[in-house]
């Protein structure tokens, strides 16, 4: 009879995978869904269209929790760098009624100023509701009305404008007007009508509607109602109005030549990034290395920053620990959202403060 001990002397314990050792999975440093990654991924290695027909296919069918609206901030930004204005502004609309909120509008960019008519009007195109939404977009035209002889503002698709839009608005106007620029405003008559009823006289409210009404008034060449509108400005608020001045007629003027851009400066309490910064070298961020070895709190502007590959994102996850181990607080603000979400799945967001642009 067999010793029933013989049998356990068969086992090999020694033998490689006699016993399965569990691996544990390298814990994820994403702090964003999976789908919101991989459309990042696709951006930083400049395959800009995958990544746009990825998540333009994904939005409405997946579930995207706290980083929902970052997902709709990619999908905006993809449009825009791809040219696709229709289908931006088809979202926009989508986006104010999720959001219950202004939706971003197309944004004028600097290269909008190569389409230049013969006159040497360049042509600017604004859409939708205008709030606070339109201020950043607006602000651009201000750098443009240097370079141009004038503008050719297109407001026939705007479809309403609050007193913040109407402020933003009105500075646009005065910008090109100081710098003795040509404005020329398509559906200004349009804007006009839908500002006149939201200027109630005797009611204290609403001061940059009343005044971009004058100045539409007065750019439309319409004296008199420019100067009922200028009494009624003048009881409800108790001051002087703006005075008529005729506009002066246009003369055709010859495209100008646009001067060579200039970088554009960072704020002297921050350290700015900017262009596309591809691979993995740290000369990339000696700017920042430097910036950091004087300041305890890093301001780090990323406002100029278009695009940053993976490696170099990886190295800037490295550069941000080392400033964590040395007692650094660094805040990253005024990003655009493909960079966050690249960011965010690198979990950079657990060792410095992101902030993402505004939509």
């Amino acid at each position: 009879m067999a010793d029933p001990d013989d049998d356990l002397m068969d086992l090999d314990f020694t033998r490689p995978g006699a016993i399965p050792v569990a691996v544990e999975a390298k814990p994820s440093r994403s702090t964003v869904p999976p789908r919101i990654e991989e459309v990042a991924r696709l951006f930083a290695e400049g395959d800009a269209a995958r990544a746009c027909a990825l998540l333009e296919s994904n939005l409405h069918q997946e579930e995207f929790g706290a980083a929902t609206e970052l997902a709709w901030g990619m999908l905006f930004e993809l449009y825009a760098i791809l040219g696709k204005r229709q289908v931006f502004e088809s979202l926009a609309i989508g986006f104010a009624n999720k959001f219950e909120k202004s939706p971003p509008t197309w944004a004028p960019t600097e290269d909008d100023a190569s389409a230049i008519g013969k006159d040497g009007l360049a042509t600017v195109t604004l859409s939708g509701e205008l709030g606070a939404n339109a201020v950043q977009p607006l602000s651009k035209l201000h750098g443009m009305a240097g370079k141009v002889p004038g503008v050719r503002l297109d407001l026939a698709k705007v479809a309403d404008v609050d007193d913040i839009g109407c402020g933003a608005l009105l500075e646009t106007l005065r910008v090109f007007k100081r710098l003795k620029k040509s404005c020329v405003l398509v559906g200004g008559e349009q804007i006009a009508a839908m500002l006149a009823p939201k200027t109630m006289m005797g009611e204290r409210t609403h001061e940059s509607t009343w005044l971009l009404l004058l100045e539409l008034y007065q750019n439309l060449d319409r004296q008199e109602a420019f100067e009922d509108t200028a009494v009624g400005y003048a009881v409800t608020f108790e001051v002087s109005p703006p005075s008529w001045e005729a506009p002066k007629a246009t003369l055709p003027a010859a495209p100008l030549a646009a001067p060579a851009p200039r970088p554009k400066a960072a704020a002297a309490d921050c350290c700015g990034l900017s262009g596309e910064l591809s691979g993995g070298n740290r000369e990339s961020f000696a700017a920042l290395l430097s910036y950091a070895d004087n300041n305890k709190q890093v301001n780090v502007n990323a406002g100029s920053l278009q695009r940053m590959d993976i490696d170099c994102a990886e190295t800037f996850s490295l550069l941000l620990e080392e400033l964590k181990a040395s007692k650094k607080l660094v805040r990253i603000h005024n990003a655009n959202y493909l960079l966050v979400g690249l960011w965010r799945s690198l979990g950079i967001d657990k060792i410095a403060t992101i902030e993402s642009r505004k939509l």
